[in-house]
């Protein structure tokens, strides 16, 4: 997801629109923003997962995702970027 740092062949279709570049690199920025936060969300689901089919429950390490706010910040991430990156991709649209 990082097109950034990362060579890739350019859509010639865009290639012959003028000054689209910011617009794809703010699309490039959300979309990799995007792919973080669900990254992250995925660990918390995984770490929720590997403790339910464990031998043994712990209270504490129950308490402890229970009550883990980074994964609802990461939610409210992954909807912002969303919204960031349909309104972007709505600007792409309108300009082709």
């Amino acid at each position: 997801m990082d097109r950034a740092s990362q060579p890739y062949a350019p859509n010639p279709e865009l290639a012959k629109i003028r000054h689209v570049e910011n617009l794809m690199m703010f699309i490039d920025d959300d979309l990799r923003e995007t792919a973080l936060s669900m990254e992250r969300i995925e660990r918390y689901l995984i770490s929720t997962l590997e403790m339910l089919e464990a031998d043994h429950l712990v209270r504490a390490d129950v308490h402890a995702l229970a009550t883990d706010v980074d994964v609802l910040d990461q939610i409210d991430l992954l909807n912002e970027n969303l919204e960031s990156l349909r309104r972007r991709v709505a600007r792409l649209a309108h300009v082709l």
